[in-house]
């Protein structure tokens, strides 16, 4: 059996997804340290598993987690986001955040200014030796953490709801950057000639769900990423729930008093 191929380090989730389970893990237990098992806990996880341990190791990457063993906590650098003293000090912490995985700021000094397209950051990532399923993974993380930075550096109040209202500010954003939910039908390369099976799922009048393998993954590594790239897609969901403007009942009723004085005159 052939050496396995082992991407370079990379966080596994985005920048405004860890900023999610930071905010969670705060709410839970402030900047209180406490062990992996608590930690993941904190975040939403029932359990250590490959998701929350790859979620762990994205939100150390991000400076966002600090200490190991027993002794993890909220960052100082987690705070100045959460709860920062000015849009200042909010806007910098962001930046660093985004900056800090090696990944990111080696992409950010081989490609100065705007985000290329996804298929100059997959041959790229290809040829730094990244295995072929890790690929989709590291640019939707890329990506989505950059379009953070850039709503940030225009003025936007806060990180969350400037992703969450993208795609109402900037609908041009639609095909220069692609949102969580086009890269994840990509994840695997289309032609890969080692594909296999793991798992399908059928629907009632003909619809399905199938999970594709390619190359040297063993199954639970690969069932792993997948409940990690569905976190991701849950995320997203939440966060475009949330931008969606609502109207309760109680506006709709509500007269015009312009009109009522006139007609009580």
């Amino acid at each position: 059996m052939g050496k396995r191929v082992r991407s370079p380090n990379y966080p596994a989730i985005s920048l405004p997804d860890a900023l999610d389970k930071v905010s969670a893990l705060y709410k839970s237990q402030h900047t209180h340290a406490g062990p992996r098992e608590v930690i993941v806990r904190g975040m939403g996880y029932s359990s250590l598993n490959g998701a929350s341990m790859s979620a762990i190791s994205a939100l150390h990457k991000y400076g966002l987690l600090e200490g190991r063993g027993d002794e993890i906590r909220v960052s100082e650098r987690a705070m100045r986001i959460l709860h920062p003293e000015s849009q200042e000090e909010h806007a910098l912490a962001i930046q660093e955040a985004a900056s800090e995985p090696n990944l990111f700021a080696e992409l950010d000094e081989r490609f100065p200014g705007v985000v290329p397209n996804e298929e100059l950051l997959r041959n790229y990532l290809l040829r730094r030796k990244f295995a072929p399923g890790a690929v989709s993974v590291a640019i939707l993380a890329y990506r989505e953490t950059k379009e953070l930075v850039q709503a940030e550096s225009s003025g936007y109040d806060s990180p969350i709801s400037a992703i969450e209202g993208q795609d109402e500010m900037h609908p041009q954003r639609g095909t220069a950057q692609t949102p969580a939910s086009a890269a994840i039908p990509g994840m695997m390369p289309q032609n890969q000639q080692d594909e296999r099976s793991i798992g399908r799922y059928d629907f009632e009048g003909g619809g399905y769900i199938r999970i594709l393998t390619g190359g040297d993954i063993a199954t639970e590594e690969a069932l792993d990423m997948a409940e990690t790239i569905i976190s991701m897609k849950r995320n997203e969901i939440e966060r475009r729930k949330k931008a969606a403007p609502v109207v309760s009942e109680a506006e709709d009723d509500i007269s015009d008093p312009n009109i009522e004085s006139e007609e009580n005159a």
